[in-house]
């Protein structure tokens, strides 16, 4: 698949530490499942993974278990240390709702235990990963569907940059729009608006860009000291630190 390091915070040091794998998802399974991923390490000191989360649902397993993690709103850190592998599948934002039909807003920061809702399942390939979906079935909903297109809209047009664009796009009143990404998704569309310009934002600095007014001005950020202050609420330093951060050879 195509590397896109969007979310993960500091790509080139992650790189220099963690061997990452993605695959698309077989066509049966495309609609619920935005793709699978295994990450494996073996460290001569600890590395700590920093993740800026995308709207989605993962389900990971790793050789002490196997979890269900819901959208989790603020960076999510992990330490590697040692030698280690997990594999594991990323739900489309909504799909994973087709197989545990929860409100999603139950899930949000949180790490279930899957056999919970998938039995004993401990998959070694994507494959295998796949076969457990199957055999543990989903529900056909369209709202699910409808979800996933508003997502992929989001992602592909820039100018829906606010709530108000969005509803304009779907027909929907904020009301409406609101309680169903509440209750799909786990979290509000203007969260899922903002993490979007959010991992744009990293993903430039990573490459290098340096104009703060120029990017906020693209991403739709009112100016520069809104887009300093909403990165550093969720990143936990400024875009100068992060991008020294991501730029240095130290990782």
């Amino acid at each position: 698949m195509h590397d896109d390091t969007r979310g993960i915070l500091r790509p080139e040091a992650f790189r220099r530490h963690v061997v990452l794998t993605r695959e698309p998802p077989s066509a049966d399974l495309a609609h619920l499942v935005e793709r699978h991923w295994m990450v494996e390490w073996d460290l001569s000191s600890p590395f700590t993974s920093e993740i800026v989360t995308h709207p989605s649902v993962n389900l990971t397993f790793e050789a002490d278990g196997a979890w269900i993690t819901g959208v989790h709103t603020r960076r999510w850190n992990r330490e590697l240390t040692g030698s280690g592998r997990a594999i594991a599948t990323k739900f489309r934002p909504g799909g994973f709702h087709a197989f545990h039909p929860v409100p999603a807003h139950t899930l949000t920061n949180s790490v279930l235990v899957a056999d919970t809702v998938f039995g004993p399942l401990r998959p070694t390939t994507f494959a295998e990963i796949e076969d457990g979906l199957r055999a543990h079935g989903w529900t056909d909903d369209p709202r699910v569907d409808e979800i996933v297109e508003l997502h992929a809209a989001m992602l592909r047009d820039p100018s829906i940059t606010r709530v108000e664009h969005l509803c304009a796009y779907a027909g929907y009143s904020p009301r409406t729009l609101q309680r169903l990404f509440r209750e799909y998704v786990g979290v509000t569309p203007k969260w899922v608006l903002d993490r979007i310009r959010l991992h744009e934002a990293a993903e430039r600095m990573a490459e290098g860009d340096a104009d703060w007014a120029s990017m906020a001005l693209d991403l739709g950020y009112f100016d520069q000291a809104h887009f300093i202050k909403a990165f550093k609420a969720v990143v936990g330093r400024s875009p100068a630190a992060y991008a020294l951060s991501a730029s240095s050879s130290v990782a």
